[in-house]
């Protein structure tokens, strides 16, 4: 099993000490590893968005995305604390036949049509724009939108997405989507078709987006458009 490389995304998930649960969720990188121990930079809630100092001794489930695309996580705990020349919290890495791999799921994909802002980051092709979906899952969506825009395969891209519920609120997920597929549009002045994968997305957003698709899919059900 591969152990997280330097540089690397990663997220941890406190566990309670009073029940054993996953009580909350990090967001942080891995700094430098050498010896069996990591250092990160101090981690980030993914619920309020700020940086946490975590107690020495506190325990941890850590996890990140391998190169194949599949979950790796182990149990660890904050063995110690730096504070020059930046400040960074110290994990114990595990031997690797103690790293857990989980082949990433396969999420439905539904057809529905959401508001959704998408960014391109690039010193060229600088663009920040509104479209809608073509279909959604926890794993990704597609989109249409001006052939105007040059969007290749492999770009990276920043997506806002709203998500109405049944209780006639609506709830926002952000992430980062890869560019998997793109389709010219057929005609000028017509639309182009984009489809990625979520490449960067917290847990908590992307439960967002499979309780919206789970929704859509009752719906849908109702309405004798699935089985």
């Amino acid at each position: 099993m591969m152990l997280p490389r330097i540089g690397q995304t990663i997220r941890l998930n406190v566990i309670s000490s009073s029940e054993d649960i996953l009580a909350q969720s990090f967001k942080s990188r891995i700094t430098d590893s050498k010896e069996g121990i990591a250092s990160i930079e101090l981690p980030t809630s993914e619920s309020t968005g700020k940086t946490e100092l975590l107690e020495v001794g506190t325990p941890c489930l850590l996890w990140y995305l391998g190169e194949d695309g599949s979950r790796y996580d182990f149990q660890t705990s904050i063995v110690g604390r730096q504070i020059e020349p930046l400040p960074v919290l110290l994990l114990g890495l595990p031997e690797k036949e103690d790293i857990r791999r989980t082949q990433r799921r396969n999420y439905l994909r539904i057809d529905t049509s959401l508001d959704i802002a998408v960014k391109l980051n690039d010193p060229i092709r600088s663009y920040h724009f509104l479209t809608r979906t073509v279909d959604v899952s926890g794993g990704g969506l597609s989109f249409t939108c001006k052939d105007s825009y040059t969007i290749q395969e492999n770009d990276k891209i920043q997506v806002w997405i709203s998500l109405p519920n049944k209780a006639g609120t609506v709830q926002h997920a952000s992430a980062e989507l890869q560019v998997v597929r793109q389709k010219p549009a057929e005609e000028k002045g017509m639309h182009q078709w984009v489809s990625g994968k979520f490449i960067q997305i917290s847990e908590p957003d992307r439960a967002k987006v499979v309780r919206a698709c789970y929704e859509r899919q009752l719906e849908l059900r109702k309405k004798g458009v699935m089985e």
